[in-house]
């Protein structure tokens, strides 16, 4: 019982060290920094539950997460393409975006779907 909790506790820290030492690494690769951080910080947040022991693999519509998340990957290439390659679509000028927290955070939500959805099963 004493080991359960002692996971619980130094699992989300190991992983907030863990993404505080490689979270550097990324500074110079411009719009892909954000790309990357995000992907990793919700792949860290879709893997803390199960790394502390306290998630279920069994969901009945965890499979379906692949349809936002395939919509947030379609995003985020459009925003990569208007702020790189001057693409320009009036129908989606809306979605352009030049701001990096903004990519960052569709990133997070982007890998922490996708991870979910590779976890889990019907």
């Amino acid at each position: 019982m004493f080991t359960r909790k002692l996971v619980v506790v130094l699992v989300p820290l190991l992983i907030a060290a863990v993404l505080c030492r490689i979270f550097p690494l990324f500074d110079n690769l411009g719009f892909f920094s954000n790309v990357a951080r995000g992907l990793l910080l919700g792949g860290g947040l879709a893997l803390l539950l199960p790394l502390s022991g306290a998630g279920k693999r069994k969901e009945p519509f965890g499979y379906l997460l692949w349809v936002p998340a395939l919509l947030l990957a379609a995003t985020v290439t459009y925003q990569y393409g208007a702020a790189s390659l001057g693409w320009r679509v009036p129908m989606l000028a809306l979605l352009a975006t030049h701001n990096g927290q903004t990519v960052l955070i569709e990133c997070a939500f982007l890998g922490y779907m996708a991870l979910t959805c590779l976890r889990t099963r019907p």
